[in-house]
């Protein structure tokens, strides 16, 4: 049987995963950031 034409298919969900795993990387690298920033900041008011 030829499924090619069944969607995305499994080449489809493996890149739809691979952009999710990858998209969430980002996202927590960023919250890390701005909470290190934002500690970073507080510490500096708080030694003023």
């Amino acid at each position: 049987m030829n499924r090619s034409n069944k969607g995305f298919g499994l080449t489809g969900v493996f890149a739809t995963v691979v952009i999710l795993i990858i998209a969430a990387i980002f996202s927590a690298s960023a919250k890390s950031d701005q909470t290190t920033t934002a500690t970073a900041t507080q510490a500096q008011q708080q030694s003023k």
